[in-house]
């Protein structure tokens, strides 16, 4: 076993990134439930740019990337929790989940 292999592998997304798309796409539809869609186009935009801006600060703080990729990980992120439906249960959702590594976070290493 090499040095490298002991270093656990760096994600697309920072756990909390992940943590941060899922939970604001959560919230977003709980509000958009509750006002029964009539602030759907107010909470898709307030959902999108929140996201970018906690993915963006995230990725660049926390994760070390670069602003550039940073800023399309943000970009990624926060059309997927601005879309007006949740994408917790859905293909999109267990992407992020596995590009962020949350899968991952209660096992073992």
């Amino acid at each position: 076993m090499t040095a490298d292999q002991d270093l656990p592998r760096k994600t697309f997304y920072h756990p909390l990134s992940g943590a941060a798309i899922l939970g604001v796409d959560w919230l977003a539809f709980g509000a958009d439930a509750i006002s029964g869609f009539g602030l759907l186009a107010l909470t898709s935009v307030a959902a999108f740019a929140a996201t970018f801006w906690a993915v963006y600060r995230i990725q660049t703080r926390m994760h070390g990337d670069e602003p550039g990729p940073a800023r399309l990980k943000a970009l990624i992120g926060a059309i997927a929790a601005g879309v007006p439906f949740p994408i917790g249960g859905t293909v999109v959702g267990g992407a992020i989940m596995a590009l962020s590594g949350l899968p991952l976070l209660g096992r073992k290493r």
